[in-house]
């Protein structure tokens, strides 16, 4: 998939000989370029273009390519790839990122753009594997976030994520819904197994940041979740957690901080309210803390599928999943009638973009289906290293 062609073939006519090379670039430029070279006052039949004078019009012809798309360049930053591609994107094509499409196979799924060579985000559950509901058997059963959390060895966090993240990636899978790295406060709690952190805040800081770069190291973008205090399962869409200030930043936002400086692409703002403020519109633990405090400013935030209760971008959420009720024709409307600005528009698209990069989507070309046999008898085995590492003997 990384392969340029150099096709070429030589034409003698009275007018001059003519060399004809076509230049089929690999994705995501797709489209082939020809280009003519005539040289006049040449008559003979075994006159041939020297080797360097082909590699020079093939140089230019990248040249070319990459003036016309220069978020294409691997050489750029990935600040000045996002600049250059914000410079050429339509108002509409801006919004497509900030809202879910209905997909089939994945559980969240935001369009391509074929005219700007952007890639789909295909997202998928969960934390502790790929979830595929469609083919059953055909990924691995890692073990839950409390069992890695349970071996406090950075390494194996690591080794769990790079061998989830490849899975991810070999699905087709670009963004991996996990590591969940929520604060086990709750005995009760339905979901305690998938948290990574256990009950212990400078657990969590270094294991979530540990699993954060395994799955990353597969051009996977991982999900730091969910944020924050959502600590029990019951009554989750209307339960209001009483937390201070000081209480979040010592206890519950020591395991996020961990994914943030393992430049996690992306987090998930959680169903519950935080002091009678849903999460994925409260402006002070969105802004003030996480992008403020917190420094998670080139990234994104996804909400839970169906935790967005209002237009909340100015708020901090940048994306809503997995539909378009509030981020779709209505956040369209908002920006016609100047609620809300193209720079609040903007700030929200390169925070998505700029994970893109990072992670390489924009690069290696994932044409991997949903479909595939990703399980191994290698990830069986790491699995089980995994889960006998958690034990006390």
């Amino acid at each position: 998939n990384n392969v340029v062609t150099l096709r070429s073939y030589w034409m003698n006519s009275p007018q001059g000989n003519h060399l004809h090379i076509m230049i089929i670039l690999p994705p995501p430029y797709n489209q082939p370029h020809l280009i003519t070279h005539t040289t006049h006052n040449v008559h003979t039949h075994t006159h041939k273009p020297s080797m360097f004078s082909s590699f020079v019009v093939f140089i230019c012809v990248i040249s070319i390519v990459l003036a016309e798309s220069p978020w294409m360049d691997k050489s750029k930053t990935s600040a000045e790839r996002v600049d250059f591609l914000m410079k050429e994107m339509r108002m509409t094509e801006k919004l497509d990122m900030l809202h879910g499409y209905p997909a089939t196979g994945y559980v969240g799924y935001t369009v391509g753009n074929e005219r700007l060579k952007i890639p789909a985000l295909t997202l998928n559950d969960g934390p502790q594997g790929y979830r595929c509901n469609d083919y059953v058997g055909t990924s691995t059963s890692f073990p839950g976030g409390a069992t890695i959390g349970s071996t406090w060895d950075r390494k194996l966090a690591k080794l769990w994520g790079k061998a989830m993240g490849k899975e991810f990636f070999d699905k087709g899978s670009n963004v991996q819904l996990g590591p969940g790295v929520n604060l086990a406060r709750v005995p009760q709690n339905g979901r305690n197994f998938e948290y990574i952190s256990g009950a212990d805040p400078f657990l969590g800081y270094e294991m979530s940041g540990a699993a954060v770069k395994g799955i990353q190291s597969q051009n996977v973008i991982a999900n730091a979740k969910h944020y924050i205090n959502n600590n029990q399962e019951t009554n989750r869409n209307k339960i209001s957690e009483r937390v201070d200030e000081r209480t979040r930043h010592e206890l519950y936002y020591r395991p996020f901080a961990g994914a943030i400086d393992a430049n996690v692409g992306s987090f998930m703002c959680s169903y519950n309210l935080i002091n009678d403020i849903y999460a994925c519109e409260n402006d002070e633990t969105l802004n003030t803390d996480l992008r403020g405090h917190l420094g998670f400013e080139h990234g994104w935030v996804m909400s839970d599928w169906g935790a967005t209760h209002s237009t909340s971008i100015k708020e901090g959420l940048d994306q809503e999943m997995p539909g378009d009720v509030f981020f779709g024709n209505t956040l369209l409307e908002m920006t016609k009638n100047g609620t809300i600005s193209q720079e609040t528009i903007d700030k929200s698209v390169k925070r998505i973009l700029t994970p893109m990069f990072r992670m390489g989507l924009f690069d290696v070309v994932n044409t991997n289906k949903d479909s595939n046999i990703v399980t191994s008898s290698e990830h069986n085995d790491i699995t089980r290293n995994l889960a006998s590492a958690a034990q006390i003997y």
